[in-house]
């Protein structure tokens, strides 16, 4: 797509749509011209704003007024910063704090960088969670409260899967951590629908040892299957900031907020966004490459969390076709690279703990 641009031309859009994504107001040939760092006379500017238009780049609102982007000229621009987009650290300290704390809960961590990715680049965001079973298990342990309740914490090779399940009161503390050290020796290494869906195999195998806390167990099993057919009817979705969109000018027409915001509470229209195969880091849907009617206004930045080439987690971020594209790309590069190190951080420590 370069290839259709010459290098004033380029400059020129590139220089044309920051100054929209910044400023919301109609492109000029004197605004671009502040910008532009080629000496060229506002006619020259002027001519070549109009072969951007015919090119299709560019649109005007109205006859003899200044232009906007077309979906095609922010694919452009996308296409260009996508080339090397830089980490804004400062605007994301505190998606960094969330990967500091190591025994972190998979589930609240999702929901905590959908709110902190919205604040941080002022538009709605959207995280589905898919595939938490096909997590690796690591660990089990199962922990009785005093409110009548046992949590169960299943360490994954992703963090934590966290549910709590009902506890009877006369059950000894030893016979849940008994339970715990046997299902950690029987399921690890398995993943968490392994041990789900295929519980009745295990069971033939395991009657002897079951006697002691077969209840516990059961319990568990039922309670993990509830939070998984809850996953799955929601679809998995978190959405965050909705009404953020309202912040954009693009927007303050109500009805057209209310059409957008409905479609980021139906989990159909999310499913569509998110039901592709990608396999760039970070990729922008604009405009009619959404198939949402509803969103074909708007623009789409999606990041996908992947553990050992499974995707876990997929980000989405929505706004209007106006989005600081260099600023979301930055902020879903952030993340990505976090979840990395992560990854980097655990596999590390298995090392370090193998060679002790």
């Amino acid at each position: 797509m370069f290839d259709e641009l010459n290098g004033r031309k380029r400059e020129i859009l590139l220089n044309a749509v920051e100054e929209y994504i910044q400023n919301a107001s109609p492109i000029t040939s004197s605004n671009v011209k502040t910008r532009s760092q080629a000496d060229l006379s506002t006619a020259t500017l002027r001519n070549e704003l109009n072969a951007l238009e015919a090119m299709g780049y560019l649109r005007q609102l109205h006859t003899s007024s200044g232009r906007v982007p077309t979906a095609k000229g922010y694919r452009y621009f996308v296409d260009s910063i996508m080339e090397d987009v830089p980490l804004d650290k400062g605007i994301l300290d505190e998606i960094h704090g969330i990967f500091r704390n190591r025994a972190v809960y998979l589930g609240d961590m999702v929901n905590e960088i959908a709110d902190i990715v919205s604040k941080a680049t002022n538009y709605p965001t959207v995280v589905m969670l898919k595939g938490f079973e096909k997590l690796t298990i690591n660990n089990v342990k199962i922990v009785p409260l005093m409110t009548g309740q046992a949590l169960i914490l299943i360490e994954t090779n992703s963090g934590i899967i966290n549910n709590f399940m009902p506890a009877n009161a006369d059950t000894p503390m030893q016979t849940y951590v008994d339970a715990s050290n046997f299902l950690t020796t029987t399921f690890r290494g398995h993943t968490v629908s392994d041990m789900i869906q295929n519980i009745e195999n295990y069971r033939t195998d395991m009657k002897t040892e079951l006697l002691n806390f077969s209840s516990i167990f059961d319990t568990m099993i039922l309670s993990l299957k509830k939070l998984c057919d809850k996953i799955a009817n929601s679809g998995g979705f978190t959405a965050r900031g909705q009404l953020r969109l309202l912040n954009s000018p693009e927007y303050r027409d109500v009805e057209k907020a209310k059409r957008v915001i409905d479609a980021l509470n139906n989990k159909d229209d999310l499913e569509q966004i998110f039901d592709d195969d990608n396999d760039a880091e970070i990729s922008f849907k604009i405009g009619s490459e959404i198939p949402v009617h509803d969103l074909q206004d708007c623009a789409v930045a999606r990041a996908d969390y992947t553990v050992d080439g499974e995707s876990i987690a997929s980000i989405g971020i929505i706004g209007p076709q106006r989005m600081d594209y260099q600023r979301i790309a930055s902020a879903l590069k952030f993340v990505v690279g976090e979840f990395a190190n992560l990854k980097a951080l655990d596999n590390a420590k298995g090392e370090k703990d193998e060679q002790k």
